[in-house]
């Protein structure tokens, strides 16, 4: 069930880029809720919010498949997995293939969620960098219940 998890995120993720990289040019924003949200289509070619960014896209590509590793590790060592637990790392899983899909053929990562209010904004993020957020947080909260 992680990995089916794992696909539907990363089939929404590649359908959400694609139809950014086809619909707008890169640097274009759209307000859709002006001075708090916009589709910005901005090409991350660092890790999360622009750090690293004076990296090599390999070194790069190269800690994206170490995650991915890492996680299926875990998963392979889990003795007990709970519905929990799957939908997080299927999450994580997920949104980490995702972006390492861009990493790889684009050279950096396809973001386009840009919310803040007026000029304090958030950095831009995309689908797959939400999924990883919210199954760390669903991971957390799981291993402080026990």
């Amino acid at each position: 069930m992680t990995f089916l998890i794992c696909l539907c995120v990363l089939i929404l993720d590649r359908i959400s880029k694609f139809i950014v990289q086809k619909t707008m040019y890169e640097g274009e924003s759209i307000p859709v809720l002006p001075h708090i949200f916009s589709l910005s289509y901005i090409k991350n070619e660092g890790i999360a919010f622009g750090l690293f960014a004076n990296h090599s896209g390999a070194w790069l590509a190269l800690v994206g498949f170490l995650t991915v590793g890492i996680i299926f590790i875990l998963l392979l060592r889990l003795k007990t997995i709970n519905l929990w637990i799957t939908l997080s790392f299927g999450l994580i899983l997920g949104g980490a293939v995702g972006n390492l899909w861009d990493r790889i053929w684009l050279g950096g990562v396809v973001d386009f969620i840009d919310i803040g209010y007026k000029n304090y904004r958030w950095p831009a993020f995309n689908l797959a960098d939400s999924m990883i957020c919210v199954g760390v947080l669903m991971l957390l909260v799981t291993i402080n219940k026990k």
